[in-house]
């Protein structure tokens, strides 16, 4: 990912991780470059456009199998670029269900949640990923990073976690769904 204009930064942070911060300066626009495995993505961003802007407009020109996840941070918007290795599918639905707690959580996209604190008490969870379900215990005390690793780590059957500190982001799973078909 390059940006040409130098007052709207972009930063590697390895792998597919990229931070954009700063304000578009050149007139009438500055184009946001992206290289793909198998394609090349240029995005014109008007003066003055911000890091919000710049999503809004990659979310529309990005390949179909180029997934990209984004994050509010300290120094501006966190991508994260994924290569789909099956056709992109729509993303499986997660959501969490339990009984008289109340789980302090953040719906980020439909198959991404985060847990924003600590567990206050022991409580049972059920997790749906579009129909298929699974159970996890969650203990009082538990930090929101252990806790996303745990539900992470128990996704229901047909259903695969990435976890990044508190965030659990579910995908299909690929061996799974081609074993069915």
């Amino acid at each position: 990912m390059h940006s040409e204009d130098p007052a709207f930064h972009v930063s590697w942070r390895g792998g597919g991780r990229f931070v954009l911060s700063g304000e578009v300066s050149m007139s009438p626009s500055a184009e946001l470059d992206v290289a793909t495995p198998h394609d090349e993505v240029e995005v014109s961003l008007a003066t003055h456009s911000t890091p919000a802007h710049a999503v809004s407009a990659l979310r529309r020109a990005l390949p179909r199998g180029i997934l990209m996840h984004h994050a509010n941070i300290a120094d501006g918007v966190e991508l994260i670029f994924n290569e789909a290795l099956v056709p992109a599918a729509k993303p499986p639905r997660l959501r969490l269900f339990t009984a008289g707690v109340r789980l302090n959580v953040k719906q980020h996209e439909e198959n991404s949640i985060e847990f924003l604190g600590s567990i206050t008490e022991d409580v049972l969870v059920t997790v749906l990923c579009d129909s298929r379900r699974a159970s996890v215990k969650l203990t009082a005390g538990m930090p929101a990073h252990t806790a996303a690793t745990l539900i992470g780590a128990n996704m229901p059957h047909g259903f695969r976690a990435i976890v990044d500190g508190a965030i659990v982001t579910v995908w299909k799973d690929a061996d799974f769904f081609s074993a069915v078909a």
